[in-house]
Parts: structure tokens; C-alpha cells; sequence
């Protein structure tokens, strides 16, 4: 059950509200370092890392390019594959999680950015901790 005190997430229709589907697309781009409109296996890493304290597995990063919309190419997550992860997660029931990752990314209780990105400590991509080098590339 959600909490009344925060704003929704999804409307009536289990469609995601403007203001979620706004701050879910102002996260995706603070982690477009290259600006192609998509998260490579790097990107998505640091992601994962900022959000979850390490990175994804393998199998995680193939499910993920698997399941949602991706570039031509199937190499990386596009905007509106993202929106479509979160809103399969928060869709089914997981909205504590969907509320861990907004409020870690600077969002308050009515989805309003608290916290400017520049305060926060969102690794580079190519980091270390992002990037696992010891994986083989996708």
C-alpha cells in the first residue's frame, strides 16, 4: 500500500503520472554521459552502482536489454526503456524500491527535485565500480 503522504506514481489507468515520468527522464540523463539518448552497459552500471551500491550482474544487464526497449542495435537502454523498467517495477507493487531510487536521486515526497545533481555522488561510467572490468563486454 502506498503511503497517502506521497504524490502517485501511476494514475487510475496504471499509466505513470507527468511529474514521474518527468523526474524518470532528468534521472536517465545524468546518466547519458555521451548523449546518444541511451544507457550503454557502462552507463546503466553507474546506475546501478548509485542506486544499489554495486553493479549489475551479467545476467541482469542482458535481461534488462532483453526486456525493454533498446537501441537498434540491442546494446543499450533507451529512454523509454527505462520508463519502462521502472513503471514494470513500480506497476507491480514494488513502489518501495521506486521511492528508494527517487528520494537517492534528490526527489522529495511530491516529486519534487530537492537535491540539485551536482550534490550528488553519481559515479562516472567509466569508473571502476561502475564498470566491472573483469565482465566481458555485451
Amino acid at each position: 500500500m502506498t503511503d497517502p503522504q506521497l504524490a502517485p506514481l501511476l494514475d487510475d489507468s496504471d499509466d505513470l503520472t507527468p511529474e514521474f515520468e518527468q523526474a524518470l527522464s532528468e534521472i536517465f540523463g545524468r546518466y547519458d554521459r555521451d548523449g546518444d539518448q541511451s544507457l550503454n552497459k557502462s552507463e546503466l552500471q553507474a546506475f546501478a552502482v548509485f542506486c544499489n551500491g554495486e553493479p549489475f550482474s551479467d545476467e541482469d544487464v542482458s535481461e534488462i536489454l532483453e526486456s525493454f526497449t533498446t537501441t537498434d542495435d540491442g546494446l543499450a537502454l533507451t529512454l523509454p526503456g527505462f520508463i519502462q523498467l521502472y513503471h514494470l517495477q513500480t506497476a507491480s507493487g514494488d513502489d518501495e524500491e521506486t521511492w528508494k531510487d527517487l528520494k537517492k536521486h534528490g526527489y522529495d515526497a511530491q516529486l519534487k527535485l530537492e537535491t540539485p545533481p551536482s550534490k550528488l555522488e553519481v559515479p562516472k561510467p567509466d569508473s571502476p565500480k561502475a564498470d566491472d572490468e573483469s565482465t566481458p563486454a555485451l
